[in-house]
């Protein structure tokens, strides 16, 4: 019977830095999602100032943040859920996430209640156009991740030492 002595040890030093490797993809993938999350959230606020919409405070623009999802599938940019006062004359309490969509979208225009006898509505739109700054973020948006996921790969690739 014939031997054939093989030396493992390259074999092994590959499966030990790919061990490695492995353990630092989570990390690496927070790193981008926060790295591609922060542009898309620039994105989103350059679109809201191009917009036309009147926020000479910058309030609007102050309440869209980077929201990771837990499991680190996923990062979006959206309103803060906090309670800011409405514009308008009967300045109400209103959640920031429900006032954007307002402003992104549109919202209906509230009819006349019916009391009056003799009055006639002056009104002439139904529903008041929406600024839109999400859909125009958006092709931003695409280009941030396509670059950041591009990042990534190779960062993975200087790990993983291929």
């Amino acid at each position: 019977m014939q031997e054939f002595p093989m030396d493992a040890s390259s074999w092994t030093e590959f499966w030990k830095r790919w061990d490695e490797g492995v353990k630092q993809i989570p990390g690496l993938k927070e790193a981008m999602l926060e790295k591609a999350g922060t542009e898309v959230r620039e994105e989103v606020r350059r679109a809201i100032a191009r917009s036309g919409l009147n926020d000479r405070r910058g309030r609007v623009q102050l309440w869209q943040n980077r929201h990771i999802g837990s499991k680190l599938g996923y990062v979006a940019v959206r309103s803060d859920s906090v309670e800011v006062m409405s514009g308008g004359g009967n300045r109400s309490a209103v959640n920031a996430g429900a006032l954007t969509n307002y402003l992104a979208s549109g919202h209906r225009v509230r009819g006349p209640s019916g009391q009056a006898k003799r009055y006639t509505p002056r009104a002439r739109m139904v529903r008041v156009p929406g600024f839109g700054f999400y859909k125009e973020a958006a092709q931003g948006a695409e280009k941030a991740a396509v670059q950041a996921a591009a990042e990534f790969l190779k960062r993975l690739e200087v790990e993983l030492k291929l």
